[in-house]
Order: structure tokens, then C-alpha cells, then sequence
């Protein structure tokens, strides 16, 4: 996962990269990566056939007969307790004991034996025991909320893996390593095993990058490609590349494959518009950059985090508009509402603080978060309520 999860800008100036512990929404449309340019390498080059033959994927959920034998001893009981069971007994430092680390990518084994693991290898680890526990474990993909700067620019897009366990009852549990808060998370869905095995290519193709070791780059994220194909990142990872290659022609190319699964990719509009203004392309670079304003004035998220900004600076006003601007452009975060619940009691404006916790209630799809706002609700009713002001951190 290194560097966990974030877009920045490093090693070649005004580039955006993927960084993972995670995924993100997209069509499962893909393209072909027989038809990709190979990369250039010194004096040679390296196509993408040979590329693939350079690289393997392991069995990602394998179990040896230590991880089996700890299944049998440990995990035992109904649904629910095995679930348990197995969180609770992975992360024990008596028994198993595994630690976050962000840059322990591997296998489930490497994970079961080292001792640590970041969010998309303990979901390797988790979801293999779970399964041969009998348990419906699957890989869940969280896209965080994006970050700005205090000029609006975007300085962060975080992604998260997580594991969803369902049981038969109807029940659903997510599990992780690293739990995000809430309301840091914009979207999420389930991913296939297939594509959590992209995300694996992806990570060792950006470690790569880093030490500045083209080849393994260019062949990790070709193999990350043929897993995960309809990801739209993972093809503005790949025109990083090439653009460190100085191919800007392939590496435009792969921008706008990202766009074609993604139309609204901030990363992939960003990177055309520095690779325009590069070439010296001015018109063409603003087009792009002006598209880049266009979608952020359009995130929901990014006028929650103006409200933000505006409440640490103690204007509950203008904190307010831009909360409910949030609203009008995504009606159903349950988030928003109670963010506006909060601000107006801080305010003393009692009866509509009730009637955004309300709303709260009514738009809320996790037990936790709606346990919380009724809770809310309740000491609203009672006047044991803290108004203080609120952290936006």
C-alpha cells in the first residue's frame, strides 16, 4: 500500500498516482493490454507481451496447514461467533497478534506469519480463513473523501479495502485493520477477487515507480491491467509511468482510457491538463483544468469540507451555507444532515437542529450511525446535549 492510499504529486513534478489500499467506482468495460505501447528502457524498449512475462500473480488466499489448523482451534461456534472469533483471535497479541503496518503488502500467509498486514492484505488473510470457516467474506472497496488545500486544490484521493462478511440471517459485518471513520467515507462497493488481485500488481508496479525501476513498474502494471482492467486509476497509474518514460503521447492515451471508464476521474483531467501545459498547449491545458474546477464545484464533498473550513474559523454562517450546499447536490448522506443538526445547536437554534437530526435518522444505512443520531436526538429531547463547538478534524 505505500503511502497509504493518497494521489500526490512526486518524482515526476505535477503528476497525480493512485496509491492503494483500495478502489473506486467504475463500469466493468475494459480494454485490451496486448494493444499497449511498449515502454521505453535505455536503449530498448519492453512491449507489453514480454512485460507479462515477467511477472506472476500468487494465489493471493492460500492457506498452509498452520492457517488451517488455527481455523479448526479458533474459529468455531455459529456465524456470528466465528466472525468474531476470528477478529478477535488475528489481532490478539496473545494468540496471533497482527499489527497495521502501511507498507506490509503480501499474501495471506505472508501476512499469518509475519504478523502484519496493511487493509488489502489483512483482507487477503481475513477473507481466506473466513471462507474456509464457512463464512460469505468478500473484499469491499471504500473511496474516502477527497482533500483540499486552503486554495480548493485536490491534495488527496484516498482508498481503502475493507472485508464484508454476510451472514444468513441477513446480517452484515464489515471488518478491518484500520477502520476509517464514517464520514470520511464517500462511496463504497464490492470487488471481485480478480481485481483485488490488480490492486496487489498495482502497489508492487508503484513501489516500483519509487526506486525508480521502469521495467518492474511497466510490467506490475501491466499485469495489474489484465486483473483489473475497468479500473479507471489503474490506467492514469500506467500514463504516469510512460510519462516518466517521456511518452507523452501513450501517456495521454492512458489518461483518456481512464476517462472513458470514468468520465468524471479528477486525477486523469489533471494530468491531461499538466501534460497540455507542458507541451505548451495552453488553451488545451485550461480546458482541462477548468473541466478539474468544474467537477470539484460539483463534489458534494468538497462543499462539506468548505463548511468545514469555515466552522474551524468560527463563521457558523458560512459554514452553514456550504453544508446545505452539500445537501442540495447529495440528498441522501445522512452525514450532512447531522453535521447541520450539530452546527445549529451550537448556534442555539434548537427546533432545527431537531429537524436535520431527523433527517439524519431517516437517511442513515449503518445500525452504528443510526444508533448515534438517535442518541442525538434523545438528549436533544432531554437538554443534555453538549454544544460546544465542533472539531472539524
Amino acid at each position: 500500500m505505500r503511502r497509504p492510499g493518497v494521489v500526490f504529486s512526486r518524482l515526476v513534478p505535477g503528476l497525480a498516482l493512485v496509491l492503494l489500499c483500495a478502489c473506486a467506482n467504475q463500469s466493468y468495460f475494459s480494454y485490451p493490454v496486448d494493444d499497449l505501447p511498449p515502454i521505453q528502457v535505455g536503449e530498448g524498449e519492453l512491449t507489453a507481451d514480454a512485460a507479462l512475462s515477467l511477472t506472476e500473480t500468487p494465489d493471493l488466499l492460500a492457506l498452509d496447514d498452520d492457517m488451517r489448523t488455527f481455523v479448526k482451534q479458533y474459529v468455531t461456534g455459529s456465524q456470528r461467533q466465528r466472525l468474531q472469533n476470528l477478529h478477535r483471535t488475528l489481532r490478539s497479541p496473545a494468540i496471533v497478534g497482527i499489527d497495521y503496518d502501511p507498507y506490509a503488502d503480501g499474501t495471506a500467509r505472508d501476512v499469518f506469519h509475519s504478523g502484519a498486514a496493511n487493509c488489502l492484505s489483512y483482507a487477503h488473510l481475513f477473507i481466506a480463513m473466513a471462507r474456509y470457516a464457512g463464512l460469505d467474506a468478500r473484499y469491499m472497496s471504500l473511496s474516502l473523501r477527497p482533500e483540499w488545500s486552503r486554495h480548493g486544490e485536490q491534495v488527496a484521493l484516498r482508498k481503502h479495502v475493507n472485508v464484508v462478511v454476510r451472514l444468513r440471517n441477513g446480517e452484515e459485518y464489515m471488518v478491518d485493520i484500520d477502520p476509517v471513520p464514517r464520514e470520511r467515507v464517500a462511496s463504497a462497493r464490492e470487488l471481485r477477487d480478480k481485481e483485488a488481485a490488480a490492486l496487489y500488481h498495482s502497489n508492487r508496479a508503484m513501489d516500483a515507480l519509487f526506486l525508480q525501476d521502469r521495467s518492474r513498474a511497466y510490467a506490475e502494471s501491466v499485469r495489474s491491467l489484465s486483473l483489473g482492467g475497468n479500473i479507471d486509476y489503474l490506467w492514469v497509474n500506467l500514463g504516469a509511468i510512460y510519462r516518466g518514460a517521456d511518452q507523452d503521447t501513450a501517456a495521454e492515451a492512458m489518461y483518456r482510457r481512464a476517462l472513458s471508464l470514468n468520465p468524471r476521474s479528477p486525477t486523469a483531467m489533471n494530468n491531461l491538463a499538466v501534460l497540455y501545459h507542458s507541451r505548451g498547449e495552453l488553451e488545451e491545458s485550461r480546458r482541462w483544468e477548468d473541466r478539474v474546477r468544474k467537477r470539484r464545484d460539483q463534489n458534494p464533498f468538497y462543499h462539506y469540507y468548505l463548511g468545514e473550513q469555515a466552522e474551524a474559523d468560527g463563521d457558523n454562517d458560512r459554514a452553514l451555507g456550504h453544508y446545505l450546499d452539500a445537501i442540495d447536490l447529495q440528498q441522501t448522506e445522512a452525514e450532512f444532515y447531522f453535521r447541520v443538526a450539530r452546527l445549529y445547536l451550537s448556534m442555539q437554534r434548537r427546533e432545527e437542529s431537531r429537524v436535520y437530526a431527523e433527517k439524519a435518522v431517516f437517511h442513515s444505512r449503518l445500525v452504528g450511525e443510526r444508533k448515534e443520531y438517535k442518541m442525538f436526538l434523545d438528549q436533544l429531547d432531554r437538554g443534555t446535549v453538549v454544544t460546544a463547538s465542533i472539531d472539524p478534524n
